[in-house]
C-alpha cells in the first residue's frame, strides 16, 4: 500500500512549520545515531552491559522527538511535556484503519472505542496471555504476550497513580467540608468532630477511574524505561541479562525499534511535507555532518525511491 494511503495527512491547513519539524528530526536522528555508535563500538559485554541503561533512554528520546515532529507537520502545536506527548502519540495511532505494531498496539480499559474484552487496541485477534512471566523464554507469536504484558503492567501503573490522585482529592474535599463544620459546630458552641485522615473510593469512584485512564502504548513503556535508568534503578539492565548473549540482543533490539520507529514516522511525514523535502532535509544533516549517521542514510536512499 502506498504511503500516502496508510498516513493521510491529519492536522489542520495551516502551513506547516518546516523549521520546527527539522529540529525535531535533528533531534531524533543524533539521538538515533549516539544509540547505533554506542551499539557499534561496545564490544565488550560489560561496556554492553553499562550501555544498554542509557540506552533505553536514547531509545524513548527517538521516539519522542520523532513524534513531536510529525504533530508539527500535522497541525498541532509542539507538546511541552512528555505526558501529553505521550497522550498524543496515542491518538496518533491507535484510532487508525491502517494497523502497524508495535506503534498502534495498546493497552487500555474495555469500554475504549475499538478495544478487545482484554481491553487491548491493535492486537493480533487473539486472546492474549499476559501471565507470562518476564524472564520467560519465548518465541514467535508469543512476542504479542510479552509486548501485551508490558503494557498492561504499564497501563497499572498509570491507574494506581490516578487512583491515588483521586483519594488525595477526596480527603482534600472531606477537609474542606470538615473545616466548614468546625466553624458552624464552634458557632454554636459544639465539639468539633475529628479531623479526617483518610478518604477511601468506592467501587463505582475506581471504575470510574479506570475507564477514564487512557491507552497506553510503546511510547509509555519506553518512558517507563527511561525513568527507571534515569531515577530508580539503572542496574537491573546491567544484571538483568542472564547471559552477554542476552545483553548484545537487547542492544540490538533497542536499535532496530529506534530504527523502525523513525522508518514510520519519515514516512508519515513524507506523507505530509513531500518526500522530495523529507530526502532534502536528510541531505542536508548528511552533508554537513561528519558525525556517526548509520541508518539515517539508508532510510535517505529508501525515501528517495518511493
Amino acid at each position: 500500500m502506498a504511503a500516502e494511503q496508510l498516513f493521510k495527512p491529519s492536522g489542520t491547513s495551516r502551513d506547516v512549520d518546516l523549521g520546527q519539524v527539522t529540529s525535531c528530526l535533528r533531534r531524533a536522528w543524533t539521538t538515533a545515531s549516539l544509540l547505533e555508535a554506542t551499539h557499534s563500538l561496545a564490544e565488550d559485554s560489560e561496556i554492553v552491559r553499562l550501555a544498554n541503561g542509557w540506552s533505553t533512554v536514547q531509545a524513548y528520546y527517538v521516539l519522542y522527538n520523532a513524534t513531536q515532529a510529525v504533530l508539527v507537520a500535522e497541525g498541532h502545536e509542539r507538546p511541552e511535556q512528555h505526558e501529553q506527548t505521550k497522550r498524543q502519540f496515542v491518538d496518533m495511532w491507535t484510532q487508525r484503519a491502517a494497523k502497524l505494531a508495535p506503534w498502534d498496539f495498546a493497552a487500555a480499559h474495555p469500554v475504549v472505542r475499538g478495544a478487545d474484552v482484554d481491553g487491548f487496541l491493535g492486537g493480533p485477534g487473539r486472546p492474549l496471555d499476559t501471565g507470562l512471566h518476564p524472564w520467560t523464554a519465548w518465541q514467535g507469536q508469543q512476542a504479542w504476550d510479552i509486548a501485551a504484558k508490558a503494557l498492561r503492567t504499564t497501563r497499572n501503573a498509570l491507574v494506581d497513580d490516578r487512583l491515588r490522585k483521586a483519594r488525595e482529592r477526596k480527603l482534600a474535599d472531606r477537609r474542606k467540608a470538615w473545616r466548614a463544620d468546625c466553624e458552624a459546630r464552634t458557632h454554636l458552641g459544639q465539639k468539633a468532630r475529628p479531623e479526617p485522615k483518610t478518604a477511601n473510593l468506592t467501587a463505582t469512584e475506581r471504575d470510574v477511574v479506570e475507564q477514564r485512564t487512557r491507552p497506553v502504548t510503546v511510547a509509555d513503556y519506553l518512558y517507563r524505561l527511561r525513568v527507571k535508568a534515569n531515577y530508580d534503578d539503572i542496574t537491573v539492565f546491567a544484571d538483568g541479562p542472564t547471559s552477554d548473549a542476552e545483553a548484545a540482543a537487547m542492544a540490538a533490539d533497542l536499535v532496530d525499534l529506534a530504527c523502525a520507529t523513525l522508518l514510520v514516522h519519515e514516512v508519515r511525514l513524507a506523507a505530509r511535507i513531500g518526500s522530495k523535502e523529507l530526502v532534502r532535509v536528510m541531505d542536508d544533516v548528511l552533508l554537513k555532518s561528519r558525525a556517526y549517521t548509520g541508518h539515517l542514510s539508508l532510510r535517505r536512499d529508501l525515501h528517495a525511491g518511493l
